[in-house]
C-alpha cells in the first residue's frame, strides 16, 4: 500500500518539490562530478575545444576510475538524493514511503532474477524491431552516432583488466545505479503518480517512458521501456523497492559480466560486439514466460501485496494533516488500519 503525504502538500505540490530537487541535483551533481577529473582536464580544451573533442580525450580507459566516480556522483545527486529529500519533505516516514522498510524473501529474489532473465529475449526482440522500422536515413545515422557515443562511455568506464576491476565495475556500474535509479523512478515518481492518477497502469507506463528517455538511447528506447514496465509492475504489486533494486542490478550485472567474459585480457571492452538481438518470435516466447513468472511472483509475494496502489493513512499517526480528505469520518475509519 501507499501512504498519504503526512505534510500538507497536494499532488501538484509534491510533483513540484520532486522536480525542483531533481533540477537542483542536476546542477550540483553536474558540477561536483567533475571533481574526480581535476588534473585530467586541460582548461584550454574546455575553453577552445568542442564538447565532442573534450569528451574523446576524457573517455579513455586510463581515466576509468575517475569516470566511475564521476558517474557515481552525478547519479547520486540526480536520482537518489532528490527522491530522498522529496520523501523527507513530504512524508513523515520517508524510507517507508520509498519502500526501503520491506524485507525480502529468498523465493522472491529467485523469481525476480528469473523474470529479468526471461526479459532478455523480449528486450533483444524489441531492439531488433526498432532497427527494422522505416527510419529516415539521416535520423538513423543520428541514432547510430548516439549509440556509438554511449558505447565509448561504457568502454572507458568498464575497463576490466582483472577480476578486481570486474567487481568494482559491478558495484559502480550495476549496483549503485540500480539503487539510485529505482529510488527516483519507482519509489519517488511512480509512487506519486500512482497515488495521484488512481490508475496504476498509467503511472507505470508514464514512469517507464521517462525512465527510458532519460537514458538517451533512441534505438534502445523500447527495450528500456519494457524493462521499466516490468520493474514498475513489481513495485506496484509489492511496494518493495528492494525487489526493484535486485531486478535492476541483475540486468546491469549480467551485461557487465558478458562484457567481461567476452573481452580478451589486455584488450578494450567493446559493447557494440555483444549481440543483444533476438528474433521476434523469441520475444513472444519471452513475454509468455514473463507473464507466467509474474503469476508465480504473486504467490510468493502475497505477504507484500496489501491493497497495492491504494493510498491510506499511516497507522497510529495522530499528527496527520490530510489535505485530500475533508470527511473526518473517513479519516477516523482509516486510522483503524
Amino acid at each position: 500500500m501507499a501512504h498519504f503525504a503526512t505534510k500538507r502538500f497536494n499532488y501538484w505540490g509534491q510533483l513540484g518539490i520532486l522536480t525542483a530537487f531533481c533540477g537542483i541535483g542536476l546542477i550540483i551533481g553536474g558540477l561536483a562530478s567533475f571533481i574526480p577529473l581535476l588534473g585530467k582536464i586541460n582548461l584550454k580544451d574546455l575553453s577552445g575545444g568542442s564538447a565532442t573533442g573534450v569528451m574523446d580525450k576524457l573517455l579513455v580507459p586510463e581515466n576509468a576510475t575517475a569516470l566511475r566516480w564521476m558517474q557515481f556522483i552525478s547519479t547520486l545527486f540526480l536520482f537518489f538524493l532528490p527522491a530522498f529529500f522529496y520523501a523527507l519533505v513530504c512524508h513523515k516516514k520517508p524510507m517507508m514511503h520509498l519502500g526501503f522498510t520491506h524485507t525480502v524473501d529468498p523465493k522472491q529474489v529467485l523469481v525476480v532474477v528469473l523474470i529479468m532473465f526471461a526479459c532478455l529475449p523480449v528486450v533483444g526482440a524489441l531492439q531488433e524491431l526498432t532497427e527494422m522500422l522505416p527510419w529516415p536515413k539521416a535520423m538513423l545515422q543520428q541514432f547510430n552516432a548516439a549509440e556509438e557515443s554511449y558505447n565509448k562511455q561504457v568502454t572507458a568506464i568498464a575497463r576490466m583488466d582483472n577480476f578486481f576491476d570486474f567487481i568494482v565495475s559491478v558495484i559502480m556500474i550495476a549496483f549503485l545505479p540500480a539503487v539510485f535509479e529505482e529510488t527516483l523512478f519507482r519509489g519517488g515518481l511512480q509512487n506519486l503518480l500512482g497515488r495521484w492518477f488512481k490508475m496504476p497502469i498509467l503511472a507505470i507506463i508514464v514512469t517507464a517512458i521517462i525512465f527510458s528517455a532519460v537514458h538517451g538511447s533512441y534505438l534502445g528506447f523500447l527495450s528500456r521501456f519494457a524493462l521499466g514496465f516490468v520493474l514498475g509492475w513489481m513495485y506496484y504489486r509489492t511496494g518493495n523497492i528492494w525487489l526493484n533494486i535486485i531486478g535492476h542490478f541483475f540486468n546491469n550485472a549480467f551485461a557487465i559480466t558478458v562484457l567481461y567474459i567476452s573481452t580478451k585480457p589486455g584488450t578494450k571492452a567493446d559493447p557494440s560486439k555483444i549481440d543483444d538481438h533476438f528474433p521476434l518470435w523469441f520475444g513472444v516466447v519471452g513475454i509468455a514466460l514473463v507473464f507466467w513468472l509474474f503469476k508465480y511472483f504473486e504467490k510468493v509475494s502475497k505477504n507484500d501485496i496489501d491493497r497495492p496502489g491504494e493510498e491510506v493513512l499511516i497507522a497510529y499517526d495522530d499528527s496527520f494533516n490530510n489535505p485530500f480528505l475533508a470527511d473526518t469520518e473517513n479519516i477516523g475509519n482509516n486510522n483503524q488500519l
